[in-house]
C-alpha cells in the first residue's frame, strides 16, 4: 500500500483544490459564499475519501463515495461556468483536472471491485 501523498488521484485532487480556493476568492461575494465553499469543502471530502479507501481493506465503498462527490463538484463547476463566474481559461484547466481525477477514481473502483469478485 503506497503513502496517500504519493497517489496520482490524490496529488491531482491537492492541485484542484488549489485551484479551486484560488478561484473562489475571485467570486462575487454571493458565489464566494454559496458555491465557493461548497465546492472547497466537496473537494477536501475527495481528499479524506482518498486516505480512507487507500488505507482500508474496503476500498469499493469509499470510493464509490468518492465518485458520488466527484459528480457533485462538476455539477457545481458546470453552474459557476453558465453563471459566467469562473471565466472559460479556469474552466478548461478544472476540466482536465477533473478529467484525470475521474478516469483514476473509475479505474481504482472497477480494479478493486474485481478483486473483491475473486475472494
Amino acid at each position: 500500500m503506497a503513502l496517500t501523498e504519493e497517489l496520482p488521484i490524490y496529488r491531482a485532487t491537492y492541485r484542484l483544490l488549489n485551484m479551486l480556493i484560488r478561484a473562489t476568492q475571485d467570486f462575487p461575494r454571493f458565489y464566494r459564499y454559496s458555491l465557493g465553499v461548497r465546492m472547497v469543502d466537496v473537494c477536501l471530502d475527495m481528499s479524506m475519501l482518498i486516505h480512507k479507501a487507500n488505507s482500508s481493506y474496503e476500498k469499493v465503498e469509499p470510493i464509490r463515495e468518492f465518485l458520488s462527490r466527484f459528480s457533485m463538484l462538476q455539477m457545481l463547476l458546470r453552474v459557476c461556468a453558465e453563471q459566467k463566474v469562473i471565466d472559460t481559461k479556469k474552466v478548461t484547466a478544472f476540466a482536465l483536472e477533473m478529467e484525470k481525477i475521474g478516469k483514476q477514481a473509475t479505474g481504482w473502483k472497477q480494479y478493486s471491485e474485481k478483486g473483491k469478485a475473486k475472494q
